[in-house]
């Protein structure tokens, strides 16, 4: 019988890839990535791994709970509040991180985080992938960290001028690249400016500009999608884009229906939807998907493409069928492998948007904290590791 070596390296890596993007969750991709050393090669390639995330958008970051940052007088403290995931491959995959010894404290950050001599010195300001953006209160840098391998990447200060938004880039098939930009205004300026700065060069660039009087609405963080991060602007009319890829900076008009409304920007995983941005929001109890694309003027063009059914029975008998939620609306704080994350008064819930079901999470006081949903790193390290060459046997 011929060897089976000479037959796999036959195969290619394309071919491979072709068979590997068709498996049906990520725990097949590790098994067999890990057969042999051909096939952990042709795993590794990052524009495969962008592929497969873009094809299982709801296993690929694995959902490991929520943090709070819940405000005092004297500083932020941090709590993960860990949740069920929607499948026993994301709840396995959340126990194994669970059990890693993760820091949420952030004890190894320079001062000692949130438990050191001055737990105020850090700012939490974006967190996306299993990576947290920080801010140095003190010096003003920045720092990027994994609280799960405890690692920490400093970064300089951006450049003078005032920052008045933050976003976190780390969704490009190698969980240890990130990309950062901070939306910066110089004194009585109209244009709001674009700094850049990337893992592999940690060093800011001034690489785009756009004339936007209005600052950012109180709050805003940012909202990743397209490769691209989104920060609404003040009044609710408009937010601006940046894209990671072009390097380009833009305004865009929002439809009137989500201009009072909490809302995320999602991938939706479909190839061909790369240059449609989708939103998310909850209305009358309802998840609706909005879709706009941009014309050939540069404007943009919304159309309500989904709408899901009324959540509003299951909601009040999960809290307190007494109590007339009619008022108070869901907020949605973000969407993530997904599922959609929402708050009503100081309760958390979370919505399987394949299946639409709604979970109300682990009973905590959050009616003051800060919210993001937390991700366990995709794709593991020895993914994103430099492959070998195989041995002569293809092993």
């Amino acid at each position: 019988m011929a060897p089976a070596a000479p037959v796999v390296a036959a195969l290619g890596d394309d071919l491979l890839r072709e068979v590997f993007v068709r498996l049906p969750t990520p725990a097949d991709l590790l098994c067999a990535a890990a057969a042999c050393k051909p096939f952990l090669r042709a795993a590794r390639s990052a524009p495969f791994l962008r592929r497969f995330r873009r094809r299982h958008p709801s296993s690929c970051p694995r959902l490991l709970g929520c943090i709070l940052l819940v405000p005092n007088r004297r500083c932020g403290k941090l709590h993960l509040l860990p949740i069920s995931p929607p499948s026993s491959s994301s709840s396995s995959a959340a126990s194994a991180a669970n059990g890693c010894g993760g820091d949420f404290a952030l004890s190894f950050l320079p001062g000692g985080g949130w438990l050191g001599r001055a737990p105020a010195t850090w700012e939490h300001l974006d967190c996306r992938n299993g990576l947290l953006l920080l801010k140095n209160m003190v010096s003003q840098e920045l720092a990027v960290a994994d609280p799960v391998s405890r690692r920490c990447v400093s970064l300089p200060a951006p450049p003078a001028g005032r920052a008045v938004g933050y976003g976190l880039f780390a969704d490009h098939g190698d969980s240890s690249e990130f990309r950062v930009v901070c939306l910066s205004r110089d004194a009585a300026s109209v244009e709001l400016r674009a700094l850049f700065l990337s893992s592999g060069e940690l060093s800011w660039a001034n690489v785009a500009g756009v004339e936007c009087q209005t600052d950012l609405s109180a709050g805003s963080r940012a909202m990743q999608a397209n490769l691209s991060l989104y920060w609404r602007l003040d009044g609710g009319e408009r937010m601006v884009a940046f894209s990671t890829a072009s390097m380009e900076f833009s305004v865009l008009d929002l439809p009137p229906d989500l201009r009072e409304l909490s809302f995320d920007a999602v991938d939706r995983g479909e190839e061909e939807d790369v240059n449609v941005l989708h939103l998310i929001t909850m209305m009358g109890f309802r998840i609706e998907v909005w879709a706009g694309t941009v014309d050939d003027d540069g404007g943009i063009a919304w159309r309500r493409v989904e709408k899901s059914v009324r959540f509003h029975k299951v909601l009040t008998e999960m809290i307190n069928p007494s109590v007339d939620s009619y008022q108070h609306e869901l907020d949605v704080i973000r969407v993530v492998a997904g599922v959609v994350f929402l708050r009503q008064w100081n309760h958390l819930f979370s919505i399987d948007l394949e299946t639409m079901r709604l979970k109300m999470l682990p009973n905590k006081d959050c009616a003051e904290a800060l919210i993001y949903p937390y991700t366990i790193a995709w794709p593991p390290s020895f993914l994103n590791q430099q492959a070998k060459a195989p041995d002569e046997t293809g092993n």
